[in-house]
């Protein structure tokens, strides 16, 4: 079937190309070669975890079949890579450095059997030094084991439908797979059911494949995913459906009614950041100028249902309220491998070869962001003097003494500082329990305080749902107990000053990050909790 077909989309390729002998090869060279290049920077940035990274990893101490915000298979993942090397920043993303080399040798062994070696080898390498995959293999984040399930699951899905099959055994084999790297990818991230819908796409736009429908494999995977899936329903139904209630709350889809035309276009801009400028208006323009000329060919149309759809879908989410740029990162998976496919069917070599370069060249900046900002007497900041010096370079005039930027790592400093600090703080007060009135201090400190803080309580006198520490945490038997209060609001609450039998202020931890920003927290000592006081509003 031209679905398979290994040779007809570059009819110079032969099976004795060197690619097809050496292509794995020179594949899994780069690989460890991209690999320590990142681990080195990841190892020497200095930068710390992000809330998010810091907030997983409590989760890791305490497994569980689902979290306020996210299923299971980020906290999982952490517990495995800290389990074998320590809870140092480094060890809590390797995550991120194990699983990409291991997703780009899928994308290999997709676009290997519908195209052959070239295109596969060209297809990995241009996965691989994707900004957004760049960015994320310094980051642990949902985005990584989500990646890894969704092309196992794509790889085995072309698999299953390839003809003919080696035996009904065979068939099973990759039907079951497919199922149950769909139902990790569900624990991983609720948009893998947009997997489903692809698959289904797919089979009704491919007449030889609409046999499929009544194939019982098909949904036997499905309910396989499904019974994978199901122990975090069991978990969100026990505890009221958090999951999907932030999910639907970090969209937005239930605020301002109407159609946000300005988020679609954020969105919209995000991706040429997460797959490069040059690819994704590449990428584009190939998908939507003349698509009858790639969608007889049912390799590509293929492709384009696992891409399509899944950018379609969370356009229309930012459209209807608000999507981050990462969100429609899945797409890219096929989409790389669509693109790769055309440019060189197409003889478009330098345009390919223009892409993958800009890409290469966008990682050493990003990685060592600080270096060149040191080299060229940029001074980091948080409120940028860019837009005055254009205007003053237009104008002949001076826009200060030197060029300030704005820093995009801001978030990701001065959290062990700060840690050290309330550590030397409770060293004063040890029986004392930390307390803090959002998920971002309790996840940062409870991380970087020694020992760990893992009894850290979030102050919820409205017992409002609205992060992990919510659920997890409770002050009801506390009953008193001493706490060291941290916030950043300027003032106590009426309810915190009902709530103790006495309060006392303590110096205010502070890390200086740029001269225009710093993390400022004031430090409360409150003894003897008499229980949640009730405030008349």
């Amino acid at each position: 079937m031209p679905l398979t077909s290994a040779t007809t989309a570059n009819p110079s390729a032969k099976p004795s190309d060197w690619t097809e002998k050496y292509g794995l090869w020179a594949l899994l060279g780069v690989l460890v070669l991209v690999t320590a290049y990142r681990g080195l920077s990841l190892y020497f940035d200095g930068l710390d975890l992000y809330v998010d990274e810091a907030q997983y990893w409590t989760w890791a101490q305490k497994l569980d079949w689902g979290y306020y915000s996210k299923p299971p298979v980020i906290a999982a993942l952490i517990a495995l890579t800290t389990a074998a090397c320590g809870d140092g920043a480094f060890c809590v993303k390797s995550g991120a450095l194990l699983l990409y080399p291991l997703v780009t040798l899928l994308i290999w062994a997709t676009a290997r059997r519908l195209f052959g070696g070239q295109v596969a080898i060209w297809s990995a390498l241009a996965f691989l030094l994707l900004p957004g995959v760049s960015l994320s293999s310094l980051i642990i984040s949902t985005d990584v084991p989500f990646f890894l399930f969704w092309t196992l699951a794509l790889y085995a899905y072309l698999r299953a439908i390839e003809e003919p099959a080696a035996s009904e055994n065979g068939r099973w084999t990759w039907w079951l797979l497919a199922g149950a790297a769909a139902g990790l990818g569900l624990l991983t991230k609720y948009t893998m059911v947009i997997f489903a819908l692809s698959v289904l796409l797919h089979l009704a736009l491919t007449p030889a494949l609409r046999r499929h429908f009544r194939n019982p494999r098909l949904y036997a995977a499905m309910a396989l995913a499904l019974l994978v899936f199901a122990p975090n329903l069991w978990w969100n139904a026990q505890h009221g459906w958090p999951t999907l209630r932030h999910t639907e709350d970090i969209s937005h889809l239930n605020g301002e009614a109407g159609l946000h035309w300005n988020h679609l276009s954020e969105f919209l801009g995000g991706q040429f950041g997460v797959m490069g400028p040059v690819f994704f208006a590449a990428w584009l323009a190939l998908t939507l100028w003349r698509p009858r000329s790639w969608y007889a060919d049912e390799r590509y149309r293929f492709l384009a249902c696992f891409a399509l759809p899944f950018l379609g879908l969370i356009s229309l989410q930012a459209l209807a309220g608000r999507a981050n740029a990462n969100w429609g990162a899945m797409a890219y998976a096929s989409a790389t491998i669509f693109l790769v496919a055309l440019l060189l069917q197409r003889g478009r070599t330098t345009l390919l070869a223009v892409g993958l370069g800009l890409n290469l060249l966008l990682m050493p900046i990003a990685y060592h962001f600080d270096a060149w900002t040191h080299y060229f007497v940029i001074e980091q900041v948080d409120k940028s003097n860019l837009s005055q010096c254009l205007r003053a370079w237009r104008k002949f005039d001076d826009c200060g003494e030197f060029l300030t930027l704005p820093d995009p790592y801001k978030r990701v400093r001065g959290w062990a500082q700060l840690g050290r600090q309330a550590q030397l703080l409770h060293s004063q007060y040890p029986n004392a329990l930390y307390l803090g009135d959002s998920r971002d201090v309790l996840a940062e400190l409870m991380y970087y305080v020694h020992p760990h803080p893992l009894d850290a309580v979030l102050w919820n006198p409205q017992h409002v749902m609205d992060s992990h520490y919510a659920l997890s945490t409770t002050m009801d038997d506390k009953l008193g107990r001493d706490f060291l209060y941290i916030t950043d609001a300027d003032r106590l609450p009426p309810e915190v000053l009902q709530g103790f039998g006495s309060v006392e202020g303590l110096p205010p931890l502070h890390v200086t990050v740029h001269r225009d920003f710093a993390l400022d927290y004031k430090v409360w000592y409150l003894q003897d909790f008499k229980g949640y006081a009730k405030v008349n509003p």
